[in-house]
């Protein structure tokens, strides 16, 4: 995983998704197990993970991210997103292993939008906050999924196993068949 702190007001490298999502304030997020699959909802995204690893990436990712959040959003009380993407909505899946994820704490001065953002990119999926609620959704999002998926996919250790050293096991991991035969 890559963590970056932008202290200057140079602009981050472009990144290439095919989805991003911006966030601000609370928001309604969901992850549920179904059809073998774990199903992520939230505003303008719906993320279907067939793969343990990309759950694995994203929790670890989130969870460092909080190291940062209270910090990089102190004094924010109502993040902003640009208007178009309120009304943009897709569809990312994840059925295979994925880069490690990159994080991405930018101030206001190095953001685009001029305010403070946390990116996390994963995938094909990159997931902008823009105050400290909408983390915390995504925060607690992730780690309900990364718990859907550790009870269902024997090599990923529990959450609890994680904060005591455990690490996944994915080179014998064949991938779902569901995954396979969507490929």
């Amino acid at each position: 995983m890559h963590l970056y702190l932008a202290t200057t007001d140079r602009r981050p490298p472009a990144v290439r998704t095919d989805l991003a999502v911006h966030l601000a304030g609370r928001h309604e997020a969901r992850a549920v197990l179904i059809a073998r699959t774990i199903l992520l909802t939230m505003p303008s995204a719906r993320v279907r993970i067939a793969h343990p690893q990309p759950a694995y990436e994203a929790y670890t990712a989130w969870s460092a991210a909080a190291d940062q959040a209270d910090a990089l959003f102190a004094g924010v009380e109502t993040g902003t997103i640009p208007e178009p993407e309120s009304q943009v909505s897709g569809h990312v899946r994840l059925n295979n292993p994925v880069r490690p994820a990159a994080v991405n704490a930018l101030t206001g001065a190095a953001s685009p939008t001029g305010a403070p953002q946390l990116r996390v990119s994963l995938g094909g999926l990159l997931t902008v906050v823009t105050d400290l609620p909408a983390f915390t959704d995504q925060l607690n999002l992730w780690a309900t999924a990364y718990k859907h998926a550790a009870s269902h996919w024997s090599n990923l250790p529990a959450v609890e196993d994680l904060a005591a050293g455990a690490l996944p096991h994915f080179e014998d991991f064949a991938g779902p068949a569901i995954a396979k035969a969507a490929a």
